[in-house]
């Protein structure tokens, strides 16, 4: 995947007052025949377009490489977008742009069908925007923290505690193996006090979360939303570092049906061992742009 890539980029305005910014990639020779596919890439916090260790822009010109449209932008109040002028809610604002974008490129170049990518944030929205918008044909979610469970902030704050016990005890446990870590503790570089206040109350059963979910209710309704996106025909791709606080976020909601729906119809799940949150070395880089351009190709 690496060496120099064929591809031309194009700087956009677009959106009800031009106020949003992108860089739309395509093939220097694009292909006769249907408008191919095109790949959207959602901001991941507040880093722009360009995402994290400048990773869209790499898989948006791998992407168009291989004959698809890729389309990377800001949303408002980010990198070189403007603010907003209403008083529209961000959970609400950010599914509104990806729409947008999706309208701008279906008048600039008739694309019809639409795979959105976010790594984190950008991850949740990308899942938001495809169980509403039926132009979204494949999702792939990298390392996503929130987006199974909705925006009720008491929820939210229930599922955050859990997450962070279900990773303390993971990584707790994970750690007591390495003969580095105690040296550490021996050194008295380790706090172990205040990793155990973070764990104190909350049963072990929290971390072994395939076996089952404190919340009944939300797992079947996370379920349920998987499935209609499946039988949509949505394909899902769920990528989540070995180390990440998704991946427990994911066993916790989901419980015992997570390792199912995980690879269940139209659905694709990969851990990548040794990765961080953004894919800051290169060799996981390399691998991201493998997979994600794997997955592109065997979309229908």
């Amino acid at each position: 995947m690496n060496g120099p890539v064929r591809v031309k980029e194009e700087a956009v305005c677009f959106g009800s007052d031009d106020s949003l910014i992108g860089v739309i990639t395509s093939p220097t020779n694009p292909a006769r025949g249907p408008t191919p596919t095109a790949f959207l890439f959602l901001n991941a916090g507040v880093t722009h377009h360009v995402g994290p260790n400048r990773l869209y822009v790499r898989l948006a010109r791998a992407l168009a490489s291989q004959g698809f449209v890729a389309m990377r932008f800001d949303f408002s109040g980010l990198g070189d977008s403007s603010v907003r002028m209403d008083d529209l809610p961000v959970v609400q604002s950010v599914v509104d742009e990806t729409r947008q974008a999706m309208d701008f490129l279906k008048s600039r170049r008739g694309t019809e069908r639409f795979v959105l990518i976010g790594i984190c944030s950008g991850a949740t929205v990308s899942y938001m925007v495809a169980k509403e918008d039926r132009r979204v044909v494949g999702a792939a979610i990298l390392n996503a923290q929130g987006h199974l469970h909705g925006t009720d902030p008491v929820r939210t704050a229930q599922l955050r505690d859990r997450t962070m016990a279900r990773h303390s005890w993971r990584i707790a446990l994970k750690s007591s193996f390495r003969s580095k870590n105690w040296r550490k503790a021996v050194q008295g570089q380790l706090k172990p006090l205040r990793i155990l206040k973070m764990m104190v109350g909350t049963p072990l059963r929290v971390f072994l979360g395939r076996r089952g979910s404190a919340d009944s209710d939300l797992a079947g309704d996370a379920a349920k939303d998987l499935r209609a996106l499946a039988k949509r025909g949505v394909r899902l791709y769920h990528l989540y570092c070995e180390g990440d606080e998704g991946l427990d976020y994911f066993h916790v909601v989901l419980g015992a049906e997570s390792d199912r729906i995980a690879r269940g119809d139209g659905a694709e799940f990969e851990i990548v061992l040794g990765a961080n949150h953004m894919f800051t070395l290169q060799w996981s880089q390399d691998h991201l742009e493998k997979s994600v351009c794997d997955w592109a190709r065997s979309l229908p």
